[in-house]
């Protein structure tokens, strides 16, 4: 017995049919839309930037002879040096050590501003820190603005908000958190192991090793206990810097966006009073080469952020400006 189907019967199955198509199709869409996304995030996925431990050896002496002095003159402090270190060395790729001819003037009374002058700006390093009673730059801001492309600081995304941080990235340092320049200057991004009046320092003195480009004394970690006391017991001297927690809030393109892990000196937050120094890792109080009180800012130790001050507290000599000589 055959069935027969009515016109308006065959022509609504139809119309069925071409609706469970389109939307078989639909979903088939959907689904490829979503495989694409899938690819684009696992493309875009953070990828962080190890740190690294300096252990470097420094086992080479500099056959070059140290030259410096520092001279008063009226309000001002004169210092000329050729940036030799008397200290071992490691060994550097890119240069080696070469005799500089470097003179800089900084005053003799220091003052302070009320507002902070960071060594870094905008578009980079704008100023070193101070020199050593050796004679060697204190440099620490390193030249690593994000992205990290082959264009290196000449990038035009470059993010100087996300600057490597020197002590925690393989830059080539050795074991005096130091390095050259493609020039051959020698330089510390942090407190040299090797330098005498550090590696002497035994933590029973407050020891002098510099002076800061505003004018004001650089001591190394240890100062007293109570900063207006100089019978008060001599103690170290902590920063009041910590990592931060969490992830970075960058997109993975224009800013890193993996977790805080000290690669970045944006990575580092100050805390008010989290240790004995301020923000520009210093203090006010007496020493032994100001009995009266002076500000003076403490070098430590290079494997503990920031190591040297990344601020003054007073008005920077242009002759500390990046490419002032």
């Amino acid at each position: 017995m055959k069935l027969k189907m009515k016109p308006h019967y065959l022509f609504t199955c139809f119309f069925s049919i071409i609706i469970l198509t389109t939307t078989l199709q639909s979903c088939s869409s959907d689904d490829s839309t979503e495989e694409i996304t899938e690819e684009e995030e696992e493309e875009t996925e953070c990828v962080q930037q190890e740190i690294v431990e300096n252990n470097a050896t420094c086992d080479n002496e500099v056959d070059i002879t140290q030259e410096n002095s520092f001279v008063i003159d009226g309000d001002n402090r004169n210092i000329t040096t050729n940036n030799i270190p008397s200290h071992l060395v490691g060994e550097f790729r890119n240069a080696d050590i070469s005799a500089q001819n470097e003179t800089y003037t900084i005053t003799t009374n220091p003052v302070s501003t009320g507002s902070l002058t960071s060594l870094q700006g905008d578009s980079g390093p704008e100023y070193m820190f101070g020199v050593l009673l050796n004679g060697v730059e204190l440099d620490p801001i390193a030249a690593e603005p994000w992205p990290h492309s082959d264009l290196g600081i000449m990038d035009p995304d470059a993010n100087w908000d996300w600057n490597l941080e020197a002590l925690s990235v393989p830059i080539g340092l050795d074991c005096n958190y130091a390095h050259v320049q493609p020039s051959g200057k020698y330089h510390y991004h942090g407190s040299p192991t090797l330098y005498d009046l550090i590696l002497d320092s035994d933590g029973t003195e407050m020891v002098q090793v510099g002076w800061a480009a505003d004018g004001f004394p650089i001591y190394y970690k240890y100062a007293y206990s109570s900063a207006s006391d100089s019978s008060s017991d001599v103690i170290a001297m902590t920063s009041s810097y910590q990592l931060k927690e969490g992830d970075r809030p960058g997109d993975g393109v224009t800013a890193p966006c993996s977790e805080y892990n000290g690669a970045y000196s944006a990575d580092f937050e100050y805390i008010e009073d989290l240790g004995t120094l301020d923000e520009t890792n210093g203090r006010t109080g007496v020493t032994p080469e100001f009995p009266n009180g002076t500000y003076y800012y403490v070098l430590t130790d290079g494997d503990e952020f920031p190591s040297i001050p990344r601020y003054f507290r007073g008005t920077p000599s242009d002759d500390f400006r990046q490419g002032g000589n």
